[in-house]
């Protein structure tokens, strides 16, 4: 019987170091949201809520506007609107990145925000679809006001984007930008070695 030489290469590792690795990698993740610039992001991106919120409000309640957009229409160019005010606050005043220009930040900014509005006007739909799906009626008494399932629905898909948006922005808009992250990704790297 043949005995096999069993080599481990340098660029793999033992099951037991890539868990941990995972392990710590979520820690650090989860670690972001426990911060002061996650506090004052959340301050400014609650100012930011508020421009979008009211904006849609009125795009999607007035007679005027209502009978012109689609409601996903109206719930996008809301967060577009908040989405100027995000920017500005968090450049002026959280992240002190400079290693790029104001502009390369911006354009980045949108690109990852623009990410956020397509999901905060997927997620809204969804869940007015759900509501309207599970028999929720239009109207609903929440703490004594009379609310509408629409801007319910876009209350709760813009506070779920909040966490995709501090981590893109966090990652790729006030930091070295998305082609700088791209090149520092291991498994892309890896590709790029291969297909040459």
């Amino acid at each position: 019987m043949a005995v096999q030489d069993i080599s481990i290469s340098p660029h793999s590792r033992p099951s037991s170091v890539a868990t941990q690795s995972i392990v710590d990698r979520l820690n650090s993740l989860l670690g972001m949201f426990l911060t002061r610039r996650f506090a004052t992001f959340l301050v400014f991106g609650g100012l930011a809520a508020v421009v979008n919120l009211g904006v849609g409000r009125a795009l999607y309640t007035l007679p005027s506007t209502s009978a012109l957009l689609p409601y996903w229409v109206a719930v996008g160019l809301a967060s577009a609107a908040g989405l100027l005010v995000n920017f500005s606050l968090n450049y002026a005043f959280n992240f002190g990145y400079r290693g790029r220009s104001a502009g390369a930040q911006l354009r980045t900014f949108v690109m990852v925000a623009m990410g956020g509005v397509a999901l905060t006007a997927l997620l809204a739909s969804l869940v007015r679809a759900l509501a309207a799906w599970s028999g929720v009626p239009a109207m609903l008494e929440v703490a004594g006001t009379t609310l509408s399932v629409e801007f319910l629905a876009h209350v709760i898909a813009v506070g779920l984007v909040t966490f995709y948006s501090f981590i893109g922005h966090s990652v790729l808009s006030f930091n070295a930008g998305l082609r700088a992250f791209l090149r520092h990704l291991p498994a892309l790297n890896q590709f790029q070695r291969r297909a040459s």
